[in-house]
């Protein structure tokens, strides 16, 4: 514990006092990785900054014949997509064997996790309106504060797109209508159904995304609206089905940023609300829960270009709850933080990131989190980076408030959990556009937020245990050739309790994916995927096993004739029966077929 703190300390104070080195008015080498934004959420170069950041365009996700952010997971090393069934299904995140809990997912720089349990269904965000994602892991995050203590997703909308109107149809009753305006304002309208894979599986939904901004040069702009509702089936477990159980759910996101340049300054301001509904009922059981929460929030950050060698940013965000719910009553959070970040060059080759986070909680109180970063070219074409921090997630108003109800009971007497974390890469351009990085990482959890049954079999959560992650990973993207291209990753990963020394649950071993792209000569694309996943425990114990399963699947896009794209996809190509969540078995072979008519 006192180990800890001083460490806190140590890391805090490097923000304000540097490094003892000489600043050197040279840039560091060049290093083909795109920008990134959410490693110190601003725009910066991939190569500067110490962070374990994956980058897929809107071009990748089409090559991959993915449909919604969910699916895209897969494909991105030490990350994992939990689907509960076939098209329409609930999928949650892991990064790093973390908890869906424990994911921060952002759209156009606005927290989707719910009020009430803080989690996001990634099922609800078609690929179509994305213009990029950025997957954030290991100690970086803690820049986001309480829930980012595994990582982050940033979603990114199309602000610019020429008019379209796409048709989709597919297996399992799937169908799909969307609209999209054009010019530099954009407005997108969807429409999906889907019939299920499962009795009482059955989803229907639409979706609005409408995105503007201008400004002149130094003075932007940008506001983003986007509306979803869904209302689906909710069949159950295959060890607890229901063929009567409803669920029907909203969003509401509405963000305006601001960005001005002054000199060697930069300010950004960001100004958001983002509201859920949740309505669950099982007629069966008497079973009616609704709840409605709202989050609004305020950012600021400036970044001030201190020398062409150093930039600092110091940022502070605001954040107010509420939740009204039938389960957990009405209930009002409020959240304040500081930080501050310092990046600096310590030679031609040596970049450090130094930067702190203090969180300020209505329910639990105060969170300082430092983070520490290097990066140093071995060579123009090839640099080391290595990272440390410390993160945390606070509990979630459903951990620290459910009601009684036979089977459950919240603890307002919760600690948040936290987490020591370090990870180190290399990462080497083998050629112009192919890139090869190898990682590892790194985290020790402690303050597990566990749901433990009492003596009357009532399950209340606990601040108990402590957990040890460790793994490597092993990523290869880019263009093999000019008509071959490639992205593939591998993850290795031991997951321990470290009361028990046994597996953590549900969390597999290994994973590894492949998505090789054949680009045509007059264009158009095709693309193999491959999807492999361990075997995994199912319970603490590690007395049951879900068993590994591999999935293969292709992708076709031709090229556009006449403002006419057609994309068709197999998902689960050899019909492999499995299961990524115990008693919510996959769908088997799907296939989607896309007509996309532009001007």
């Amino acid at each position: 514990m006192y180990r800890s703190a001083w460490l806190s300390i140590v890391l805090s104070a490097l923000v304000v006092v540097g490094a003892p080195a000489r600043l050197v008015a040279q840039e560091p080498p060049e290093f083909e990785l795109p920008d990134v934004v959410s490693p110190g959420r601003r725009p910066q170069r991939a190569a500067a900054t110490p962070a374990s950041v994956t980058v897929l365009t809107a071009a990748d996700l089409r090559r991959l014949g993915v449909r919604t952010v969910g699916e895209a997971l897969a494909f991105v090393a030490e990350s994992l997509a939990r689907a509960y069934g076939g098209p329409g299904s609930l999928i949650t995140p892991s990064i790093r064997g973390s908890t869906a809990e424990q994911v921060w997912v952002l759209l156009d720089g606005v927290p989707l996790n719910s009020v009430l349990a803080g989690t996001v269904d990634l099922s609800t965000i078609p690929i179509d309106d994305v213009e990029r994602i950025e997957i954030l892991r290991g100690p970086f995050s803690a820049i986001y504060g309480s829930g980012a203590l595994g990582g982050v997703i940033s979603i990114v909308t199309r602000r610019a797109a020429r008019p379209a109107v796409t048709l989709s149809a597919g297996s399992f009753g799937v169908g799909a209508v969307s609209v999209t305006t054009g010019g530099d304002a954009r407005i997108s309208l969807r429409y999906d159904t889907a019939l299920g894979a499962r009795p009482n599986s059955d989803m229907r939904s639409g979706y609005v995304s409408m995105r503007f901004g201008g400004g002149p040069p130094g003075r932007t702009w940008d506001l983003s609206l986007v509306g979803a509702a869904a209302s689906r089936g909710a069949p159950g477990s295959t060890i607890f089905p229901s063929v009567t159980a409803r669920q029907d759910d909203s969003r509401i996101v509405a963000a305006l940023a601001l960005e001005r340049e002054r000199g060697r300054a930069t300010d950004r301001v960001r100004l958001a609300v983002h509201r859920d509904t949740f309505a669950f009922r099982e007629p069966a059981f008497g079973i009616d829960d609704r709840s409605v929460g709202t989050a609004w929030s305020a950012e600021w950050q400036r970044a001030i270009r201190v020398s062409p060698t150093r930039v600092v940013a110091v940022g502070a965000d605001a954040r107010h709850q509420t939740l009204a719910s039938v389960a957990v009553g009405n209930r009002v959070e409020a959240i304040g933080a500081l930080y501050a970040q310092d990046d600096r060059a310590l030679g031609p080759r040596t970049l450090l990131s130094t930067g702190v986070r203090v969180d300020v909680h209505s329910a639990y109180g105060v969170q300082i989190n430092p983070r520490l970063g290097l990066v140093h070219f071995l060579r123009p074409q090839a640099r080391l980076r290595l990272a440390a921090g410390r993160t945390f997630r606070g509990p979630t108003l459903a951990d620290l408030y459910y009601p009684f109800d036979g089977f459950v009971m919240g603890n307002p007497l919760l600690r948040p959990e936290h987490a020591w974390s370090a990870d180190a890469g290399l990462e080497v351009v083998l050629r112009p556009g192919l890139v090869v990085r190898a990682s590892v990482f790194w985290s020790d959890v402690r303050d597990l937020i566990v749901y433990l049954p009492d003596a009357a079999f009532v399950f209340t959560p606990q601040n108990i245990g402590a957990a040890s992650i460790r793994g490597a990973s092993l990523e290869l993207e880019g263009a093999l050739n000019p008509r071959w291209s490639v992205r593939a990753s591998a993850t290795l990963m031991i997951p321990t309790d470290r009361g028990t020394g046994l597996d953590l649950p549900n969390r597999p071993r290994h994973a590894a994916s492949l998505a090789l792209t054949k680009h045509m000569a007059r264009g158009g694309t095709i693309t193999a995927t491959a999807v492999a996943v361990g075997q995994r425990f199912t319970d603490a114990a590690n007395a049951v096993t879900l068993p590994g399963y591999l999935t293969v699947g292709v992708a076709f896009e031709t090229a556009a004739i006449n403002g006419l794209v057609v994309r068709a996809s197999v998902q689960n190509l050899f019909d492999a029966r499995y299961e990524a969540v115990q008693g919510y078995p996959a769908p088997g072979r799907t296939v989607f077929v896309d007509i996309v008519m532009r001007r």
